[in-house]
């Protein structure tokens, strides 16, 4: 059995929190000694690759009840941190959630790994789904609780700024509520892709999500699209957005997506794959999610929130 010591050869100590505001107080003392953990599956790889050191002590927030559980209210729904990916596969109140968990990881993985990991790394693949459903962050710190749109916080980490609070939960819009409440003739739609290597084990390509209404008359609107994937920081494309909002879907809009997209991303490169063959591939399954909602007939018996995983050699 592969131990994982400490700096010196010793084990972590072992903090297991009651509450919120205990863990954010055992942080406190400990400083830069200790780090959160709960299913802890993503800081294992890390600590076995030797590409960060595991700490002299660890705070445990699986026995802290206010992180557990998905709630739903007025259209809006809040998953606590600690939820594990298996529970955002199996829930039924946000398709795009559902379809981007089923994708991360083997199921025993899911079994432990948590929504607030995922998105705390700042790039993990729930990120793009989370993305354009106007995801919203809660964290615990020493101002008390705070709110910050999932978009913003990635963009101030892109920047630099190294977060010192604890993740509490993720606040998200349910499928009733995609963008704004269609009118009579209009279809809200999305799609939620992912574009993984053959060998398992590996980190993804690309994720893309993408949401819309489609008005009566075949245009879009409150469109959200967004990209990651890998070891890349997932975006909101706002730009590419722009270039859709207003615009009925056919040959030239989806040319308009796939040039935004790779304009926009700031995919990097790493061991796998470069930073170029990363935006080719997240342009490329936008935009054949997009000609697809362009054809009315093929969404008769078909969930208009829907997920896929695609190996490299769909990537384009």
């Amino acid at each position: 059995m592969n131990t994982i010591q400490a700096a010196g050869g010793l084990l972590p100590g072992l903090w297991q929190p009651l509450t919120v505001a205990e863990a954010w107080e055992l942080k406190r003392n400990l400083g830069g000694a200790a780090v959160f953990t709960a299913g802890g599956t993503l800081l294992r790889t890390q600590w076995e690759a030797g590409t960060v050191p595991l700490p002299a002590q660890l705070i445990s927030l699986e026995a802290v009840a206010e992180l557990q559980g998905i709630r739903i209210s007025g259209g809006q729904i809040l998953a606590g941190s600690q939820v594990r990916l298996e529970a955002c596969r199996s829930q039924k109140v946000s398709g795009l959630l559902a379809a981007a968990s089923r994708t991360i990881g083997a199921p025993s993985i899911r079994r432990l790994a948590t929504l607030g990991g995922n998105v705390a790394s700042g790039i993990g693949d729930a990120l793009p789904a989370l993305l354009v459903k106007d995801a919203v962050l809660h964290w615990y710190g020493d101002a008390g609780y705070e709110s910050v749109e999932l978009a913003e916080w990635l963009d101030a980490r892109a920047g630099g700024a190294a977060e010192g609070r604890l993740l509490t939960g993720v606040e998200l819009q349910a499928d009733e509520a995609v963008g704004e409440k269609p009118d009579a003739g209009e279809r809200a739609v999305g799609f939620y892709r992912k574009i993984m290597r053959r060998e398992a084990f590996v980190p993804s390509l690309a994720a893309a999500a993408l949401t819309a209404v489609i008005r009566e008359d075949g245009t879009l609107r409150a469109v959200r699209v967004a990209a990651g994937g890998g070891s890349s920081a997932a975006r909101r494309l706002r730009g590419t957005e722009q270039e859709l909002e207003g615009r009925g879907v056919d040959a030239t809009l989806v040319r308009k997506l796939q040039t935004g997209v790779q304009e926009e991303w700031p995919a990097f490169a790493d061991a796998f794959a470069s930073a170029e063959y990363r935006r080719l591939a997240a342009a490329n399954v936008l935009a054949a999610g997009l000609w697809e909602l362009r054809r009315p007939e093929a969404e008769a018996g078909r969930k208009n929130v829907e997920g896929g995983r695609g190996t490299a050699d769909e990537a384009g």
